[in-house]
């Protein structure tokens, strides 16, 4: 099999005052570019659009260029740079210094995941998650997906009734 597709033609786009993302969706990954310029903020930018304290999204990535700070849920907090690849959940992040931050992230999906739970957004975009304990992630990725992209706000009885266990 061979699939591309390039994020400068990206599937979907989404835009902020502060950033805009470019989604590919391939067979088994969904990939984001996302480009946040100084000043963004998740709990500013994103926090009164997506509802939820922090950003609840499992992110599997890389920082191509720039800087931005994660604080945790739980309090851990760093700061990352070039080259830095990361996994995070549960967190406030925000860009350091006057030069745009550029991320890579990347979510495996379809049959790249073999065990869990699946959701799938009405437009197709499929969301995984491998134990029990990831269900509330799982839940919110889905909302603000919906909420972001489509400016459907999905309860949280809706995305659990239709999450299928794999």
């Amino acid at each position: 099999m061979l699939t591309a597709k390039n994020l400068d033609a990206p599937d979907e786009s989404r835009t902020s005052d502060h950033g805009r993302m470019a989604v590919v969706n391939l067979p088994g990954a969904t990939i984001v570019r996302a480009t946040l310029q100084p000043g963004w903020r998740w709990s500013t930018d994103l926090r009164p659009i997506v509802g939820t304290e922090s950003c609840q999204v499992a992110h599997t990535g890389v920082v191509l260029s720039g800087r931005f700070h994660i604080r945790t849920d739980d309090g851990r907090e760093v700061e990352l740079g070039p080259g830095d690849a990361h996994v995070v959940a549960g967190h406030d992040a925000w860009v350091v210094g006057d030069e745009p931050c550029v991320t890579l992230d990347f979510a495996l999906t379809g049959s790249a995941t073999q065990t869990g739970y699946v959701g799938r957004c009405p437009c197709g975009v499929e969301f995984r998650c491998a134990t029990d304990d990831q269900i509330d992630h799982l839940v919110s990725a889905i909302q603000q997906h919906a909420d972001g992209s489509h400016g459907h706000r999905a309860t949280r009885a809706e995305v659990l009734a239709a999450l299928t266990r794999v």
